[in-house]
């Protein structure tokens, strides 16, 4: 049976445990109970009221919960375990990331995997055969000379460059309808931006599992620079799975989802109504498991262990190569 992703979207409900039972309560209703060890992730969306013990138990875990606000400007923060396992992993960690040649390996390796994600999508969109040559050429030229970057400024800007090639042709390529002119955030002002945004930062939820069962430092990343706050390794495993993410969020847009599946508001931007969030999550879930009835894909956890694995082999060659979902 498939783990599931539990989302706590109502500021009415109220959530404890009951032995090792998540117990979820809302007005007029029945209550909801569901075995935590057939939980895979905890999305809270607002101001729902969360006993302490349902932290620590998702805690012991390792099962992820991502916080974001009912306002699309507001930040999202994640919890997990913390700390803990395979120690020499994370002082290797620790120790590359002030190696400027490896750091580089790293960068160069991640954008690379990006900008051919990029160069996919692009040609996937483009029904004529044509529209998509001249920026998906540009993307292919950046990324044919991602190993003249001397440092990561360089390397910053080559997927600066690349990421403007992409997302004007993405814009070329999608219907008015969606209002989509390039990529915009905090909070996004178009449904497709809204999706694009929401997507990454449920991904980044997930990142953080396989991060943690590895004893990975989310905060000390390679291409993206260390700054307080910011789980700067997160993002860096991100960057490689953003194509994939693109692809399932224009894989909604006119079915399941249509511009009536949003609302927008100069303070909180765009963003999905209630029973559309529900369409999405339960899309999400379809994709990230790799399960499509039309076709049989790579799941969302397997894309992101093979980033981490490629990651751990830069920084620690002698690390064991198994890694498996169940970690």
């Amino acid at each position: 049976m498939s783990k599931l992703s539990v989302i706590l979207d109502r500021k009415e409900l109220v959530v404890r445990m009951e032995s090792d039972i998540l117990r979820i309560d809302q007005p007029a209703c029945n209550p909801e109970k569901i075995p935590l060890n057939l939980v895979r992730e905890v999305i809270v969306i607002g101001r729902p009221m969360v006993s302490s013990d349902v932290w620590r138990s998702l805690a012991s875990r390792n099962i992820p919960a991502v916080l974001l606000s009912s306002r699309g400007s507001g930040e999202a923060a994640y919890m997990g375990a913390g700390l803990s396992v395979n120690i020499v992993n994370r002082v290797k960690q620790y120790e590359c990331c002030q190696n400027k040649e490896i750091a580089m390996k790293i960068g160069k390796w991640l954008i690379n995997k990006k900008l051919e994600g990029q160069e996919k999508i692009l040609k996937e969109l483009d029904k004529s055969g044509r529209e998509a040559v001249p920026y998906s050429e540009q993307i292919k030229n950046i990324r044919d000379n991602l190993g003249k970057a001397e440092n990561n400024h360089e390397l910053m800007g080559y997927e600066g460059s690349a990421a403007a090639a992409y997302f004007k042709g993405i814009s070329s390529f999608l219907e008015e309808k969606w209002h989509f002119s390039g990529r915009n955030r905090r909070p996004p002002v178009d449904p497709v931006n809204s999706l694009l945004s929401l997507s990454y930062v449920i991904a980044a939820g997930e990142i953080l599992r396989v991060v943690q069962v590895r004893g990975l430092d989310p905060c000390i990343g390679f291409f993206h620079a260390l700054q307080s706050g910011r789980q700067s390794l997160i993002l860096d495993i991100l960057e490689p799975i953003r194509p994939e993410i693109d692809r399932f969020v224009f894989s909604l847009l006119d079915n399941p989802l249509t511009p009536s599946d949003f609302r927008t508001s100069e303070r909180d931007g765009c963003r999905l109504t209630k029973n559309a969030r529900r369409i999405y999550y339960n899309a999400w879930a379809v994709w990230k498991s790799g399960e499509r009835e039309e076709a049989a894909q790579t799941s969302l956890e397997q894309m992101i262990i093979e980033t981490v694995r490629e990651i751990i082999r830069f920084i620690n060659p002698d690390s064991p190569e198994i890694i498996t979902p169940d970690e």
